[in-house]
């Protein structure tokens, strides 16, 4: 939004007061700007939001993995998971060794089973970690499609507005049509301002979530087959 009032101002020189121009706008024009504000003011703030905390995942990921794969085959790794509460693969790992450890070795109990129950448990927490990745994240591709009509709404106004000039003055001059063609623009410009940092935002976020999930699946075999030796037995 800043952005496009900012081209707007540069592209029409001194002469053009964008803030005076959007002072003067109807009511109508000012309601579809309020709106866009909003909008991407809130999809700057998922942007920022989700940025740091998928980071503070990669890196936890990073230093739990390593920490993990240091253990011994058969040693408890909840103190691991404990010692890297922002890792997704701890908490995964975690839910892995509740199911191991709720179901321990028997005759009713094959490694099989085992294998089978932990894997289940382990699935299952990776879904409700990747539901709460995803959080907020909709709303950048709702703004992404939502936007450029918004402005398109302010932008048929704005001519609307030129044209009922034109016919209450009798005139087509660029005197008459100018402000409510300036107005139309202004839209325009904000809708795509909203609109494509939250597409950017939302294929970026979308493809990390893609991989934090990717690892989460790996890392369930990696762990138990470190745990059992193999889903066999």
């Amino acid at each position: 939004m800043t952005l496009g009032l900012i081209v707007l101002q540069v592209g029409g020189g001194i002469r053009a007061s964008v803030p005076a121009l959007v002072a003067s706008s109807t009511p109508f024009a000012k309601g579809v700007l309020l709106v866009l504000v909003v909008l991407s003011v809130y999809s700057w703030a998922v942007i920022w939001n989700r940025h740091r905390l998928y980071s503070r995942v990669e890196s936890a990921d990073k230093f739990f993995l390593g920490a993990f794969r240091r253990l011994q085959p058969s040693a408890d790794c909840r103190l691991v998971c404990e010692q890297h509460p922002q890792s997704l693969l701890s908490r995964v790992a975690l839910a892995g060794q509740r199911a191991l450890d709720q179901h321990p070795p028997g005759a009713a109990n094959t490694r099989a089973l085992r294998y089978e129950i932990a894997l289940r448990a382990m699935d299952r927490s990776s879904s409700d970690e990747a539901a709460h990745l995803e959080r907020h994240v909709g709303f950048l591709a709702t703004t992404g499609s939502v936007s450029p009509f918004i402005g398109l709404m302010g932008t048929v106004w704005g001519v609307m507005i030129s044209f009922l000039n034109i016919g209450a003055q009798g005139s087509a001059s660029l005197v008459v049509v100018a402000p409510g063609i300036a107005e139309a623009l202004i839209a325009t410009v904000a809708g795509l301002a909203a609109a494509i940092p939250a597409v950017v935002g939302y294929n970026h976020f979308l493809g990390r979530l893609r991989d934090l999930t990717n690892s989460t699946g790996q890392f369930a075999s990696e762990f138990l087959d470190r745990r059992l030796g193999g889903n066999e037995g």
